[in-house]
């Protein structure tokens, strides 16, 4: 069994969860303005957020650590240089506004990662702006990047799902912003170091309230009890956050809460 727990520790520490975990709220959006998405474009929706965020974890060590032994990252070298070329050849075949979207994202990804020219820090370090950037880059794979490769054009109603969407992904952040209350450098100002872990925890409740009245006044989804419920479960996810969290609380647990809305959403149908 020793094999199992250790594939299942790849899966969660190379990001393979949090690219399903993008990919399945994509998914939603397409049930949702009922597009009927390629398969090659669904393949980007999966790789964009795992390369993102593997770079996101590893470029500091990778470059830090370069001739010496990196014991752990063949998988992920191996798949990621897989994942390069795939997207590159699918690239060419996205409209050209999903392209605009799908270059933004990645250098929005950089710019969290890498200084700004001229400057010492970069946009993660910016007072506030963390929970923002990661929120953001969400949104614009799942909602407009989802939208733009089904021919989809943007609409008032579109922008009220996006704005919905950027509020789930928020208060769905706030257990990660919990988790790292003491790793986090203090001058980034995250919520949680500003307002208290408790504060935080009330905040993302009225934000989740906002959320479903939204799902509610704009009747967003064809499902509103399995909206409240997720609702409902996210909440209980972002009460329970403290800082001292198991392993997979967030990493897993958290991140699998919009895997779990799409198979109840088929389900559903």
């Amino acid at each position: 069994m020793v094999w199992i727990s250790k594939l299942f520790d790849i899966y969660v520490r190379y990001n393979i969860h949090v690219g399903l975990a993008v990919f399945a709220l994509a998914q939603i959006t397409a049930l949702d303005f009922d597009l009927s998405l390629r398969f090659s474009h669904q393949l980007i929706l999966f790789i964009t957020p795992f390369l993102a965020y593997n770079f996101i974890k590893f470029h500091r060590f990778l470059w830090e650590r370069i001739g010496r032994k990196i014991k752990g990252l063949l998988f992920l070298m191996g798949f990621t240089t897989f994942s390069l070329f795939l997207i590159k050849g699918i690239g060419l075949q996205l409209p050209v506004s999903s392209r605009i979207i799908l270059f933004l994202t990645l250098l929005l990804v950089l710019l969290y990662c890498l200084p700004l020219p001229g400057f010492t820090l970069n946009f993660r370090g910016f007072k506030g702006l963390k929970i923002h950037l990661v929120t953001l880059s969400w949104v614009m794979i799942t909602v407009f990047l989802s939208l733009s490769m089904g021919g989809q054009n943007t609409s008032e109603f579109s922008l009220v799902y996006a704005f919905q969407r950027y509020l789930f992904v928020l208060v769905a952040t706030l257990p990660f912003e919990i988790r790292d209350l003491k790793s986090d450098d203090p001058h980034l100002s995250t919520w949680p170091q500003k307002l208290g872990v408790s504060n935080t925890q009330w905040l993302g409740g009225l934000l989740l309230l906002l959320f479903v009245f939204l799902e509610i006044y704009y009747a967003v989804s064809s499902n509103i009890f399995l909206v409240l419920g997720i609702a409902t479960l996210l909440m209980g996810f972002v009460l329970k956050s403290k800082a001292e969290q198991s392993k997979y609380f967030c990493s897993f647990w958290v991140e699998g809460i919009p895997i779990l809305w799409l198979i109840l959403k088929y389900i559903t149908i």
